[in-house]
C-alpha cells in the first residue's frame, strides 16, 4: 500500500497583501463557525491590523484591515477571542502597553474599547471550563499570568517557571485531556536560535510547569531557515488535529529589520507530552484533512445532505443523510434566537439510529443548562446536566461539540470542556437537530470527523528528518499501550512477541543517509527488531552496550538507511525479546572525513564551530595546553547544532556537548540552550605549562574521554536522550589555555 499526500501545502505561505518588506509575523489563528481568521503583527508606523482567512488553514482570502483605530499604529501580536457574541483584540501597539479593542465580526471593525492596561508586549488570553479568564505576557526570564474578572480587565500576575532563561514571550495556554499546555518563544525575535518551548501542568493556568525533554519543539538555525517562534495553536478542520503556526526570519526590510514569513506544521499529543511534526520547509505536506461531513444547513437545508422529519410530539428533527463511524467527534454552531416560553430549545443529536434510539445534548433555557440525554427504546434519561455560563445570549451564536469514542464522551459548549461521561457510549449513526415549533433555530457550520481524541494524530504522515512517536503508528500483531510510563508522562508501545510490530507513513524531505535510533526500555536490550523502510529491511539488535546504566529508558542508534525524496512507510517489527518503545527518530547524515584537521582559527561563526551536522560517530584528539596558572576555564564542543550567535540570548546558543577544562578538573555537560547540565566531572590537574594529549570517543549515546596514553578513560557517560549528530567546536578559549587544532577522524 502507498503512502500519498492528497492536497499539499508548503512552508513558508506567501499571502496576499502581507505587510510589503515586512511580512507576516507573530500570527495568530481564531477558529470561529467552522473557519479560521488568521491575524498578524502591524508593520512599526503603519496603523491598522490585517486578516486573512480559510476554510482549510491553507488557501487564504484578504479580509483588509480589521481595525483602523489610530492605537493600532504598530499593533503587536494581536489576538483575538470570541465570547457570547463579542469578538475581543488583545495587542500591543509598538510595544507600549495593552488596549482591548471589540467587534462583533471577526473581520471587525474592532474598536477600542479600553485606555492602555500596560503589561510588556504580547498578550494572550485563554478560558478554562470554570469560565474564568487569564492574560499572559512576556517578562525577561519568564512568561507572566494574570487573572480577568471581565474581558477588560487585567490584575496584577506572577511569574510562571514557563522560561527560556532569558527574554521570553509569545506564549498562548491551550487545554487538552485535563492537562495545560503552555507555548513560548525566545530569546529575541531577530536571533537565528528563536525558538518554541512548552510546558505542561495538571492542576491549573498557573500552577508550576513541567518543562518536558523534547525542547524546544521548533527550532532552526539553517541559513535558508531559521529564527522560529511566535506560534499559536489551533484546532484543525477535521476537528481533531491540532497545527501550529509561527513565522521565520528572511533576509533584511529596507528598514532594516528581518522579513517574516508565516509557517504551519501538525502538533501532535501523547499524554503529557506534544510534538510538532516538522519543522517543515521548502517541502510538500500533507494538508490539514477535512471533516466526513460539513454543511451550513440554515434556514433551508439542502435535500443531498439533511433529511428533514416532522416529529410526533410536534417538533421538528433534522438529519444528515450521511452517519459517523463507532468513534467520531461532531461541532454544531447555532442561534437558538429568542427562547419564548419553550422550556427546551434546541437538542443536538448524535449517535442517531430512529426517533427512539439516539443521544442529545439539550439546551435547557428555563435553568440555563446544559444537559446530556440518552433515549433507548423511546425512554429518556437525563446522564448528567451543568450549568451554562453566566449570561450566556441564546441570540448570539454558539457552538456544541461532541467527541465520543470507546473510552467516553465529552461534551464541550463554546470550547469549554462541561460534561464528561465515560459509561455506555455513542455507536455509529447520524447527527443533527431536533427543536420545538416554538423555537426557531438559526443553524450555521455543521460537521463530523470519525476521528476521537486524537486518533489522527496515528494517520498523519511524518515528515522525516524528525521523531515520530510510538503510539503514533498504525498496529501489526497485538502491541499493547503503556499509558504514561515514561519520564515526559507519555504513552510507551511494548511489543512482546514475534511480529509485533508499528507501521509508520513518512514524509522523506530529500535523498540521502538517514540515522535511524529509537528510545526503547532498558528491559528491551538484547532483543531484535527488523527495520523495514520501502523494501529495505535490515536485522538490527539491540546492543546492552548502548544502554544507560543509571536510566530506565535510553535512545539507542539503529543503522544508517538510504532513503529517497517523497512518501514511503517505516515499519518496526519484533524478532525476538521483548521491546517497550518511546518514540523513533531520523537524522540526516555525512560521512565522516578519515581525517580532517580543524584550526582553532578556522572553526566558521565566531570562531567557535566546525564540521559538518551530519557528522554521527567520530573521534576527536588534540593537544591542551596550562600557559599559567589560572582560574580561567577552556574547552571544546562536541555534536553541536542548531548554533546561534546573538547578544540578546542565553550565554550557550546551541544544542550539544561541551568539555570544559579547569585547573584540577574535567568536565562533560548537556547543554541545549537554556538547559545546560553538568552529568560527568573528573580530576585531572596540569602544571603551568605542561601539554596533554586528549582523545574524545562518540559512539552512539557514549561518550569518553582519554588523556596521554591511558586505555583507561577518566570520564565516560552515557546519555539516555543522545545528541546523536552534530559538529565540533571551540568554547571559551581564554588566553592562560592553547588548544591545538583538532583532529576528527571516523
Amino acid at each position: 500500500m502507498e503512502v500519498t499526500l492528497g492536497q499539499t501545502y508548503q512552508n513558508p505561505f506567501v499571502l496576499d497583501q502581507e505587510w510589503e518588506d515586512y511580512g507576516i509575523g507573530d500570527p495568530y489563528i481564531l477558529r470561529f463557525n467552522g473557519k479560521y481568521y488568521l491575524y498578524c503583527s502591524t508593520k512599526d508606523r503603519r496603523v491598522g491590523v490585517k486578516a486573512w482567512s480559510s476554510d482549510d488553514l491553507v488557501n487564504w482570502r484578504y479580509e483588509g484591515l480589521v481595525t483602523e483605530e489610530p492605537v493600532s499604529e504598530g499593533a503587536y501580536a494581536p489576538e483575538v477571542v470570541y465570547w457570547n457574541g463579542a469578538f475581543y483584540m488583545y495587542t500591543s501597539p509598538a510595544g507600549k502597553g495593552h488596549y482591548v479593542l471589540q467587534s462583533d465580526k471577526p473581520t471587525g471593525p474592532f474598536v477600542k474599547k479600553t485606555d492602555n492596561l500596560g503589561f510588556t508586549i504580547d498578550g494572550s488570553v485563554f478560558i478554562d471550563d470554570d469560565e474564568k479568564w487569564y492574560f499572559t505576557h512576556a517578562k525577561f526570564g519568564g512568561i507572566m499570568i494574570s487573572s480577568m474578572p471581565n474581558p477588560f480587565t487585567i490584575e496584577a500576575g506572577k511569574q510562571l517557571n514557563a522560561s527560556l532563561g532569558h527574554w521570553t514571550e509569545g506564549s498562548m495556554i491551550i487545554k487538552r485531556n485535563g492537562r495545560y499546555f503552555i507555548t513560548y518563544t525566545g530569546n529575541h525575535v531577530f536571533s537565528r536560535g528563536y525558538r518554541v518551548n512548552y510546558g505542561v501542568n495538571h492542576e491549573s493556568p498557573t500552577a508550576a510547569y513541567t518543562i518536558p525533554e523534547n525542547n524546544p519543539i521548533l527550532i532552526s538555525t539553517a541559513n535558508d531557515f531559521n529564527g522560529l517562534g511566535h506560534s499559536a495553536t489551533v484546532m484543525g478542520p477535521n476537528l481533531d488535529s491540532y497545527y501550529i503556526v509561527y513565522h521565520n526570519l528572511m533576509g533584511r526590510s529596507a528598514e532594516g529589520p528581518p522579513v517574516r514569513k508565516l509557517n504551519l506544521d501538525r502538533l501532535v499529543f501523547n499524554g503529557d507530552k506534544i510534538s510538532v511534526l516538522g519543522p517543515t520547509h521548502g517541502t510538500p505536506q500533507e494538508a490539514p484533512v477535512m471533516p466526513e461531513f460539513r454543511d451550513e444547513p440554515s434556514q433551508s437545508p439542502s435535500d443531498d445532505k439533511w433529511e428533514k422529519i416532522h416529529s410526533t410530539d410536534g417538533g421538528e428533527v433534522l438529519l444528515t443523510r450521511i452517519g459517523t463511524g463507532s468513534e467520531y467527534t461532531a461541532e454544531y454552531n447555532f442561534r437558538v434566537g429568542e427562547l419564548g416560553d419553550a422550556p427546551n430549545s434546541l437538542e443536538t443529536i448524535f449517535g442517531y439510529t430512529d426517533s427512539k434510539n439516539y443521544w442529545a445534548v439539550r439546551i435547557i433555557g428555563a435553568s440555563m443548562e446544559l444537559a446530556l440525554i440518552h433515549r433507548v427504546d423511546g425512554i429518556e434519561t437525563v446522564v448528567s446536566t451543568k450549568k451554562l455560563p453566566q449570561g450566556t445570549d441564546f441570540t448570539k451564536l454558539h457552538a456544541i461539540r461532541v467527541e465520543t469514542g470507546k473510552s467516553g464522551s465529552m461534551i464541550y459548549w463554546d470550547g469549554l470542556l462541561k460534561i464528561e461521561y465515560s459509561g455506555e457510549v455513542a455507536k455509529a449513526g447520524r447527527i443533527g437537530y431536533v427543536w420545538p415549533l416554538e423555537t426557531k433555530p438559526d443553524l450555521h457550520y455543521t460537521a463530523f470527523s470519525n476521528e476521537f481524541n486524537g486518533s489522527s494524530d496515528r494517520k498523519a504522515v511524518k515528515p522525516l528528518p524528525g521523531t515520530v512517536e510510538a503510539v503514533h503508528g498504525i498496529q501489526e500483531g497485538h502491541p499493547v499501550i503503556r499509558p504514561g510510563i515514561t519520564p515526559d508522562g507519555s504513552d510507551a508501545v511494548n511489543l512482546s512477541s514475534k511480529g509485533d510490530g508499528l507501521r509508520y507513513p513518512v514524509n522523506i524531505r530529500q535523498d540521502g543517509s538517514y540515522l535511524l535510533a529509537v528510545n526503547v526500555s532498558r528491559a528491551s536490550a538484547g532483543s531484535t527488531l527488523l527495520v523495514d523502510t520501502n523494501g529495505a529491511t535490515k536485522k538490527i539488535k539491540l546492543d546492552s552496550f548502548f544502554f544507560a546504566a543509571d536510566s530506565e529508558w535510553t535512545k539507542i542508534p539503529l543503522r544508517v538507511f538510504e532513503l529517497k525524496q517523497g512518501t514511503q512507510w517505516l515499519s518496526l517489527r519484533l524478532l525476538k525479546g521483548e521491546t517497550t518503545l518511546r518514540y523513533v527518530e531520523a537524522n540526516l547524515t555525512v560521512p565522516v572525513p578519515e581525517q580532517s584537521v580543524v584550526k582553532p582559527n578556522q572553526v566558521g561563526i565566531a570562531n567557535r564551530f566546525g564540521g559538518e551536522w551530519g557528522w554521527a560517530d567520530y573521534t576527536v584528539s588534540f593537544e591542551m595546553t596550562m600557559k599559567k596558572a589560572t582560574a580561567e576555564e577552556a574547552g571544546i564542543l562536541l555534536r553541536t547544532t542548531n548554533e546561534s550567535e546573538f547578544k540578546d540570548q542565553v550565554k550557550d546558543g546551541f544544542m550539544g556537548y561541551a568539555l570544559t577544562f579547569h585547573n584540577g578538573k574535567v568536565n562533560l555537560s548537556r547543554i541545549s540552550y537554556e538547559n545546560a547540565v553538568e552529568e560527568a566531572t573528573g580530576s585531572l590537574t596540569f602544571e603551568p605549562g605542561q601539554t596533554r594529549k586528549v582523545t574524545v570517543k562518540l559512539e552512539g549515546p557514549t561518550i569518553a574521554v582519554f588523556f596521554d596514553a591511558s586505555k583507561e578513560p577518566l570520564l565516560r557517560w552515557t546519555d539516555p536522550n543522545a545528541f546523536l549528530n552534530g559538529r565540533i567546536g571551540l568554547r571559551g578559549v581564554s588566553p592562560d589555555w592553547a588548544i591545538s587544532p583538532l583532529t576528527v577522524t571516523r
